[in-house]
Formats: C-alpha cells, sequence, structure tokens
C-alpha cells in the first residue's frame, strides 16, 4: 500500500514508485518502499518548500530498483554452470567471426567446417583419450553422491569439453589458415600442433573448474579457508576447503598425497 504523499506531484510520485516496485527484487520490495517513501516525503514536506528546486530523486530512484535488480541477478547466476557455458558459447562465436571474414559468407562457412569435420572430430577424439588418461585429479563423494547429481555433473562436464575443443580447433584455424595459400605444407603441420596445445589446455582447465564445483548445484565453490598445519600431514587433515554458497557441502582438498588421503574429498552437507 503506498501511503498518500503531501504533494502536488503525488500522482507522479506514486507511478514512480509502482514502476521502481516492478523493478526491485521481491525480497527488497518492502524495505525499498519505506526508504523511498521517506525520501520522497521528507523533498515535499511544507517545512522543506524552499527546497523544492533541490535535485530531483527520480532519476535515483530508477536507478536504485535497477541496481538492486541487477544485484540479485549476479548473485542468482554468479558461478552457475549456466553462466561457464555461456560464456563459452560467446567465444566460440568469437573465435569463429575471423573465420566467417576469410570464408566469405555464412554457406562458405558451413561448408568448410563440414568439410573439417572428419578431421576434426579425429583429432579431438585422440586429444580426449589423452587428457582423461592423464587427469590426475579424483574426487571422492562422502557420502556417495545420487546417480542424477553424478549424471548432471558429467553431462556439464562434457558440455564444456566439447565446446573446449571447438574453441581450440577454430583458433588454431583462425591463425594457420590464412598461411595456407602460401605455406600449405607448413600450415599442415603447424595446425594440428597448435589444436593440440590449445585442447589439452582447454581440458585441464576444464578438468580443475569441475573439481572445484558444488556436487549438487555445479556452482563454483567459494570462501577458501586453510585447515590444519603442515606438521600435521601424517596425522590429521592439513589442507584447504571450499563452501558451497547454498550449503549443500564443501570440498577438502589435502595440502599433498599421503597413504590414506591421495584425493579431494566433497562432504555434502
Amino acid at each position: 500500500m503506498i501511503l498518500p504523499l503531501p504533494s502536488p506531484l503525488a500522482r507522479t510520485d506514486r507511478m514512480l514508485l509502482r514502476v521502481g516496485l516492478r523493478l526491485t527484487p521481491p525480497d527488497d520490495r518492502e524495505n525499498w518502499l519505506r526508504c523511498w517513501q521517506a525520501e520522497l516525503w521528507h523533498r515535499h514536506h511544507p517545512r522543506d518548500a524552499s527546497r523544492t528546486g533541490a535535485t530531483d530523486l527520480y532519476a535515483g530512484l530508477i536507478r536504485d530498483a535497477l541496481w538492486l535488480r541487477g544485484e540479485s541477478w549476479r548473485i542468482a547466476f554468479a558461478g552457475t554452470a549456466i553462466v561457464c557455458l555461456l560464456v563459452l558459447s560467446g567465444l566460440l562465436l568469437l573465435t569463429s567471426l575471423p573465420l566467417l571474414v576469410l570464408t566469405g559468407t555464412p554457406h562458405a562457412l558451413m561448408l568448410f567446417l563440414i568439410a573439417a569435420g572428419p578431421r576434426f572430430l579425429c583429432e579431438a577424439t585422440l586429444v580426449t583419450i589423452v587428457s582423461f588418461a592423464t587427469a590426475s585429479q579424483y574426487l571422492e563423494h562422502t557420502p556417495r553422491a545420487s546417480m542424477l547429481t553424478q549424471l548432471r555433473s558429467r553431462l556439464f562436464q562434457a558440455a564444456k569439453s566439447a565446446f573446449v575443443l571447438a574453441i581450440a580447433f577454430l583458433l588454431s584455424t583462425d591463425v594457420f589458415q590464412p598461411i595456407r595459400s602460401a605455406h600449405c605444407f607448413v600450415a599442415e603441420i603447424l595446425h594440428p600442433l597448435g589444436f593440440v596445445l590449445l585442447a589439452l589446455c582447454g581440458l585441464r582447465w576444464s578438468f580443475h573448474d569441475g573439481g572445484r564445483r558444488c556436487q549438487h548445484c555445479l556452482r563454483a565453490l567459494a570462501s577458501p579457508a586453510r585447515v590444519g598445519r603442515p606438521s600435521w600431514n601424517f596425522l590429521d587433515t592439513n589442507g584447504t576447503e571450499l563452501l558451497c554458497t547454498r550449503g549443500h557441502g564443501l570440498l577438502s582438498i589435502p595440502e599433498i598425497e599421503t597413504s590414506w588421503r591421495r584425493s579431494s574429498r566433497w562432504i555434502a552437507a
């Protein structure tokens, strides 16, 4: 309920408050409304009639509501799997632009990608096998995660890996395709080497990122804290713990590998 304001601009004030309420997140609306009703009442109070020419609050009212809405979106989506995949898809589109300029038209670009598809699949398969075979990170679950949680985590990891491989291939093509007409043999050698190096680095990041996410909601873990002392390596836990901001659990990472603790451990709440 918006209280009446003692001012000839009360109708405008009510309209702006209604607009601001729709822009403000539901959890912040009551406090936002009280604050801005007080500001507008103070502005139009009879004792402050001489201050009617002061700085206008209307722009600040809308900006405050928009900032609260943007902050709520930032908190809701920060570190989520959706944001990660959106960033990777944006990088994929960005790396395809130079190749689009080289080919000339979207149709020519599509034909080029179809022709390069078998080569990409062959090289990507070999790089993926090598990366998974040499990956040293292993995550223990305590207690054991549900099948749905494991499926979501693996699908997310597969999607990230696919994006990384495609970005690496396009980026290496952007670098070496322009020199193919003048130095075909050099381009044929350097292109797969560049793709392998970029793909290995990208997959390494993908594995590391997957090991630093909540196993329930796939958010990036936060609030790293040191646990134990270096002298406790053979007696008790010594390492780092990261928390899920939604309270789903914590990740315990040992400082060094020991005979009784060789990998990180996810502890569900």
